[in-house]
């Protein structure tokens, strides 16, 4: 019966209003990802008072559309100049530049597209006939589960320091002591502001990732030579869509890639910005002799963007069942589902299943579509690799500073950005993880509300209190059978490396 009128549905998609908001969010989605500052959530923002003229499906069909494209349109400039456009893409930066840099950003791209249009169509399954079991799940995660689900995280700051591992811990220290500048929110006090008002609110997310991977790209383009290109290559190939039996040989990567990003995307606050490093971390520890991680691993691209698409169909779960957005894209959909009339909850499904399913099928229908718009997009933006480094270094280093500007109108993210991208460009030059910065500043803010709330809650007795928490047990079950991994792991290296010092140094090549 459910399967039935939920299939019911599925026509009012085909309509030329609904057709059109698909095609319009998702080409206003890819170009507003792909361009470092402009995130998805400003250009759904954006879309709100436009939305206006339309009916409340057709409306938010723009909407998650957008949604969509702008998380895989990210990964256009973070592959093929290492310049993410949005959160979500800056672990697909690490492996995608570097096959862009072996001439192979087709290839890569090739992959992107193919893992992302999947993990979308995948989650907007799961969010069409799971959202109201799987709804339960979000209220299951407390104070407890988001502080261990930032450490979790933060174990994959060891698996992404590729090289030095104590190397890797400092970035990430450093990113977890960044993370608390600003205005305290519980108690209103200023930490480490050092009186400059544009540091009350915190350090951002966008001009710390802009700094650290787009702007020191450019201070590094600028800093070689002026007339090669990154790829090397004089044209390039105009096959984008995949064969199937290039995908089948990294499918148990996809696979793992899509899985966490369901997961993680039903996890309230969580988001593609944390489920991309645990599938790179994931699939790091599962490297098999001969692996490139780090220096152009198929495997690892397609891990990171199935995961941060796969996100995007379960992180709208929450919001549209509880009224929880699972991120801030998710928060300024449920805002717009609001002006239109719909309040969240179960009784949307109940009043309104017209409107609520035929948004789930538009948000399938957008993936699709994504999938042909992309093919032409990829086309035009892989001839970036083509551009001389002279010309091209520049441009990354002017668009990062209109982006951070356009972005937030704030003058302070300019320094910041740029502060960023001189740090990031001397910490790859010694070879420490820009990476673990990012991480560090990323679950900083998660795992001190999480500790903090928890340290409320428990009164003061907060291992009793995840001890009788049986998601929390699971978490840190995760957490001990990965850091175990990783010490098997380095002992059998250093094993290695003391049997045949030469073998063990080739392959950590």
């Amino acid at each position: 019966m459910f399967i039935e009128e939920t299939f019911s549905y599925l026509g009012n998609i085909v309509s030329l209003g609904n057709l059109m908001a698909m095609l319009l969010g998702v080409c206003i989605g890819l170009v507003i990802g792909a361009i470092p500052g402009l995130s998805p959530p400003m250009a759904i923002a954006l879309l709100i008072p436009v939305s206006f003229e339309f009916e409340p499906a057709t409306a938010l069909i723009l909407l998650v559309s957008c949604f969509a494209a702008g998380i895989y349109g990210g990964s256009f400039s973070a592959i093929l100049l290492r310049t993410p456009g949005t959160s979500a893409s800056a672990a697909s930066a690490i492996e995608g530049y570097e096959l862009t840099k072996k001439g192979k950003a087709v290839e890569a791209i090739k992959v992107s597209t193919f893992a992302s249009v999947m993990g979308g169509i995948i989650s907007g399954f799961v969010l069409l006939f799971l959202s109201r079991p799987l709804a339960q799940v979000s209220l299951w995660f407390g104070p407890a589960e988001y502080f261990l689900i930032a450490l979790l995280g933060l174990t994959a700051i060891a698996s992404v320091s590729f090289g030095s591992v104590s190397k890797g811990l400092i970035s990430g220290l450093l990113g977890l002591c960044l993370s608390t500048i600003g205005v305290d929110h519980f108690s209103s006090y200023p930490r480490f502001t050092f009186d400059l008002i544009g540091l009350q609110a915190g350090i951002g997310i966008m001009p710390a990732i802009i700094g650290l991977f787009a702007f020191a790209q450019g201070l590094d383009l600028c800093a070689g030579e002026a007339h090669g290109n990154i790829s090397g290559l004089k044209s390039l190939s105009w096959r984008i869509w995949p064969k199937l039996s290039e995908m089948y040989q990294i499918k148990w990567s996809l696979m793992r890639g899509w899985a966490c990003g369901l997961v993680v995307g039903i996890i309230p606050a969580a988001g593609g910005s944390i489920a991309q490093w645990i599938a790179y971390a994931w699939e790091i520890r599962r490297a098999k002799s001969g692996d490139q991680f780090g220096k152009g691993e198929i495997k690892g691209l397609a891990a990171t963007e199935g995961s941060n698409n796969g996100v995007t169909g379960t992180s709208l779960i929450p919001m549209f069942v509880l009224g929880i957005p699972g991120g801030i894209s998710a928060a300024v959909i449920l805002g717009a589902l609001t002006i239109h009339g719909l309040q969240p909850g179960l009784r949307l499904f109940k009043n309104n299943p017209e409107v609520i399913y035929t948004i789930m099928w538009g948000f399938i229908g957008a993936n699709v579509i994504m999938a042909f718009v992309a093919i032409v997009m990829a086309r035009t933006f892989a001839y970036l690799t083509l551009v001389p480094r002279g010309i091209l270094g520049p441009l990354i280093i002017l668009f990062s500073v209109v982006g951070v500007y356009a972005g937030s109108n704030n003058v302070y993210d300019i320094w910041l950005m740029i502060g960023f991208g001189v740090l990031g460009y001397f910490m790859e030059k010694y070879n420490f993880s820009t990476a673990g910065v990012l991480l560090g500043l990323v679950l900083g803010p998660i795992a001190e509300d999480g500790m903090r709330n928890l340290l409320i809650i428990s009164d003061d007795a907060p291992i009793g209190f995840i001890m009788g928490r049986p998601v929390s047990l699971v978490i840190i079950l995760c957490i001990a059978v990965i850091l175990s991994f990783s010490l098997l792991r380095k002992r059998k290296q250093e094993a290695l490396l003391r049997a045949y010092p030469l073998n063990a140094h080739t392959h950590n090549m």
